[in-house]
């Protein structure tokens, strides 16, 4: 390492120098060998060692650091809370023995001015400062807010109480009370409201944690003698490469340079059925390597993947302000102009008129006391401190309601929103349907006698019988498909049958087979079968007969097929109807092919001419896009990654329940 830094070192001073020379075009073809040369020491250095710099800030530890920020804010207003209300139980103690008539020294200390004082000015130090320079700040910007009329209230009745104070003769009532019971339950409602801002929040670090943290960097390139290392994810450079082994995720977007395998990419596309890889193929970071080992070409650096791309679709649909909110803005800002207009006019009437038109207001006391009185209970007033605290407060008690009903509603604004949706649109995969692959026929073959007959079971084939042996085939994969077989062969009480130890042989993409009894029994695609003997296929029509056909054959000769589709939920065609009865555009987005996503259009009854399909993430988002400038409310219905940024788009996104954690993150109702 020692001497790959002097290198580097040296080079760096030789381009220095270079870089001072007058350029000609000899001179520029030096300084970009030596920035070649360089760019390769530095990439040497990363192969050579074990140790790469982990350094780089990943998109996780970015949004980790932003939970966390959130979170400690949650806790410091949770100590201005109780610091508060503790200032707010201590100055109502000295008002009960008042009222109840204690005589203790110590309760009248409790009820003295002095006392009250120091409350005042602690709560203003303590508890109450934040929300004070806030209001005081964006007044002085010229952006007034909520704060600000709190600051002012509370100000105001603390400098006028302090004038009375200071300068009994005047005559004038003191009230320090008012600041430190303002301020105690302005400070209960902003922490309701940010227990539940926090709970709407999506925490992407979920979506995150699907990538490993460690990958298998190739130090050769080599994929038949190379050794590898294990390097943080955030380190890899394009060009690196990196093996994945069955049962892994892959760490990073890439492409596939050897090797053969099935690989999981439902969690990014939300599509259930595997897809096979071979060399030459894409690969995309968090997606699952099933059962083969791949070495892959890291196509983008490490960080840079299909799934950041995705938070930060999410991020800037989150962050985007929408009209609605910057117009509540414009109008709280224009509200608090109001209040001290008409706590200025109070003001001015009071000490200039009140005393000519209500001459009985002002026996108990002079018009300028009374006129600064009512001036700060204007102000006071229009604190919002009954919005500030029943608000956030019935919409935790509504969400709780809507939480035992199986509804998480992240807020009252979700429903509100909800009742002018005139758009609703669908994801196909997990939510029409429900997401994975289930065995929805079996097709038996009869056979013709020969070598290769079934004597035992009169020559015929059932379907209880292709399901057991597929199962006992398919016990040894962790293959979706495979998963299907095994979970049909259970509900239908089929025979358990077991592979002969060591019989069981897998190729990716192909199919599975293995020796059960003293039969020979493969699963998979019909080439597969035809590699193991199969001549015959009585069945050419196969593929129309579902979403993916799986072909059985016993020493040769075709048992059956199995076939495979991702089921509709029940009650789908039910609320598409509902919806359409009330007026509102049904669409479905789906990023499987054309023909099974017009399939599930026309059985759940969403016209056809509003189904897109193969449609990827962004396209998703931008078509919500483009219906929000047609002037119409959406709601998106989803359940994968692939949602994510639309859901957090769209006006109300809708999670199913049992999706992947980054859609059910971003939406309104889950």
């Amino acid at each position: 390492q020692s001497q790959v830094v002097s290198a580097t070192v040296n080079l760096a001073t030789e381009m220095a120098v270079v870089w001072a020379v007058p350029e000609d075009r000899a001179v520029q073809d030096w300084k970009l060998q030596l920035g070649e040369k360089l760019a390769s020491q530095l990439t040497t250095c990363g192969y050579k060692s074990s140790q790469r710099d982990s350094s780089k800030v990943s998109s996780q530890n970015v949004f980790e650091r932003k939970m966390g920020e959130k979170l400690q804010n949650l806790k410091q207003s949770g100590r201005e809370l109780a610091v508060s209300w503790a200032l707010c139980a201590v100055c109502l103690l000295g008002h009960i023995s008042h009222l109840f008539g204690v005589n203790a020294p110590l309760m009248h200390m409790f009820h003295s001015t002095g006392f009250h004082l120091s409350l005042s000015i602690f709560t203003f130090i303590g508890p109450g400062r934040r929300l004070i320079v806030d209001g005081l700040k964006s007044l002085f910007k010229g952006s007034p807010n909520m704060n600000t009329l709190v600051g002012l209230g509370a100000l105001s009745s603390f400098a006028v109480s302090s004038v009375a104070a200071f300068i009994p003769k005047l005559g004038w009532k003191t009230f320090f009370e008012e600041p430190i019971m303002l301020i105690a339950f302005v400070l209960l409602g902003k922490n309701l409201e940010q227990r539940a801002k926090l709970k709407a929040a999506s925490d992407m670090t979920g979506l995150l944690n699907i990538l490993p943290s460690k990958a298998r960097l190739m130090v050769d390139n080599d994929a038949e003698q190379s050794s590898f290392t294990e390097v943080p994810c955030g380190t890899l450079a394009v060009g690196d490469y990196i093996l994945v082994l069955p049962g892994d995720r892959i760490p990073a977007d890439g492409l596939v340079k050897a090797g053969r395998s099935t690989v999981d990419e439902s969690s990014l596309t939300g599509e259930p059925m595997p897809v096979t890889k071979i060399a030459g193929a894409e690969v995309s970071a968090g997606s699952i390597n099933l059962n083969g080992k791949l070495t892959v070409e890291v196509r983008r650096p490490g960080g840079e993947t299909v799934m950041s791309d995705i938070l930060h679709l999410v991020e800037e649909a989150q962050t985007r302000e929408a009209p609605v909110q910057r117009l509540a803005d414009k109008v709280a800002g224009n509200f608090t102009y109001g209040v001290m207009a008409l706590s200025s006019a109070t003001f001015m009437f009071w000490s200039i008129f009140g005393s000519q038109f209500v001459p009985a207001a002002i026996q108990q006391g002079s018009a300028m006391s009374l006129a600064l009185q009512l001036s700060c209970s204007v102000l006071v007033i229009a604190c919002p401190c009954a919005l500030g605290l029943a608000t956030p407060t019935a919409v935790l008690v509504g969400t709780s309601l809507g939480a035992t009903r199986g509804l998480l509603l992240r807020g009252g604004d979700v429903l509100e929103k909800f009742a002018e949706v005139d758009a609703i649109v669908f994801d196909k995969t997990g939510t029409l349907t429900i997401g994975k692959p289930v065995v929805t026929k079996v097709i038996a073959s009869h056979s013709e006698g020969g070598v290769n007959t079934k004597d035992s079971w009169n020559n015929e084939w059932t379907e209880g019988d292709i399901l057991s042996l597929a199962a006992g085939v398919e016990s040894n994969t962790n293959h979706p498909l495979g998963k299907a077989i095994m979970e049909a062969a259970q509900a239908a009480n089929c025979i358990n049958m077991k592979a002969k130890d060591g019989s069981f042989m897998e190729e990716p993409g192909s199919g599975a087979v293995a020796t059960i009894g003293e039969k020979q029994v493969s699963v998979g695609t019909v080439d597969w079968i035809r590699r193991h003997g199969v001549v015959r296929d009585p069945f050419p029509e196969a593929e129309s007969f579902g979403q993916s056909v799986a072909y059985v054959a016993v020493d040769g000769t075709l048992a059956g097929l199995i076939c495979f589709e991702d089921k509709i939920r029940e009650d789908s065609h039910q609320v598409i109807s509902a919806l359409s009865k009330q007026g509102i555009s049904v669409y479905m987005l789906s990023g499987d092919k054309e023909s099974a996503a017009m399939d599930v259009a026309s059985v759940v009854g969403i016209q056809l001419d509003k189904v897109i399909s193969e449609v990827k993430p962004h396209e998703k988002k931008k078509f919500i896009s483009e219906l929000q400038k047609e002037h119409k409310l959406v709601a998106m219905v989803g359940d994968g990654i692939n949602d994510a940024a639309a859901l957090a788009l769209a006006d109300v996104g809708i999670a199913m329940g049992g999706g992947v954690g980054a859609a059910t993150d971003v939406s309104s109702v889950v």
